[in-house]
């Protein structure tokens, strides 16, 4: 392989402030078509390397502006034997683990250290064209998208303990236990709680909020996930027990 020469690295450290999103894995899975819409789509530079070590060598640690770094599930294994390494690249920008295969995306999910590497988001590679841009966008935003299939794919399959957590919405948890999983979910994940709550359907949500549905869709699949919940309904039925006064009583809009 031939490595660029230093002028070449030169033009890619200054490249390297501007770019937004870098996706790590081959040109298979993240093609340079792929990028360019992303990059129209969204208006940030987009760039892909291969691996960490060739993220490393071209920028040589943190991507300054970067806001989100993508890492193919075929890196797994190195994500979770250099997290380290990875942090340092993303800089303050988030990491998203693109995955094709869902027992791939479990296995992450069970053996990732969320409370020294804090948590990482889920870009699902098998959806529709609309909703990956939309995770995307909630990633380039800050958002961190957490599949359903990852935090209770079992209970939710068979519907075990969903059908207590839909009666009763607190899924057998303490007081401040509900309160602290409420406190967990971002700004946004609350308003569209709040009005999740309050009967509206994702269409006015969506207008309520200036965001799509298909975005409101994606924040209520984190709050479910976060919640631990099995639906909208019982997160629902968490808003009301867990949320403080002045939240329930907040207007949107």
């Amino acid at each position: 392989m031939n490595l660029p020469v230093a002028s070449e690295v030169s033009d890619q450290f200054r490249e390297a402030e501007g770019i937004s999103m870098l996706f790590l894995g081959k040109e298979l899975f993240f093609s340079n078509q792929t990028l360019r819409s992303v990059q129209s789509e969204f208006g940030v530079l987009v760039r892909r390397q291969e691996n960490l070590d060739r993220a490393l060598h071209v920028f040589g640690g943190n991507v300054p502006s970067l806001r989100v770094l993508v890492v193919d599930q075929l890196l797994a294994e190195d994500l979770l034997r250099r997290p380290e390494l990875y942090l340092e690249v993303a800089g303050s920008g988030r990491i998203a683990f693109a995955y094709r295969k869902e027992d791939v995306a479990r296995s992450l999910f069970a053996r990732w250290d969320r409370r020294e590497y804090g948590d990482i988001g889920y870009l699902p590679m098998n959806v529709t064209p609309d909703v990956w841009r939309s995770i995307l966008r909630l990633l380039l935003h800050d958002e961190l998208f957490l599949p359903t299939i990852l935090v209770d794919p079992k209970e939710s399959a068979d519907g075990g303990s969903a059908g207590q957590e839909q009666s009763g919405g607190g899924g057998g948890k303490t007081e401040p236990d509900r309160k602290a999983l409420f406190e967990k979910l971002t700004r946004r994940e609350k308003q569209v709680l709040s009005l999740v709550s309050k009967g509206e359907s994702n269409k006015v949500i969506a207008s309520r909020l200036g965001i799509t549905e298909h975005t409101v869709k994606l924040h209520m699949h984190n709050v479910v996930g976060k919640l631990g919940v099995s639906n909208r309904t019982a997160a629902a039925h968490f808003f009301f027990e867990a949320a403080p006064s002045d939240a329930r009583q907040t207007r949107h809009g």
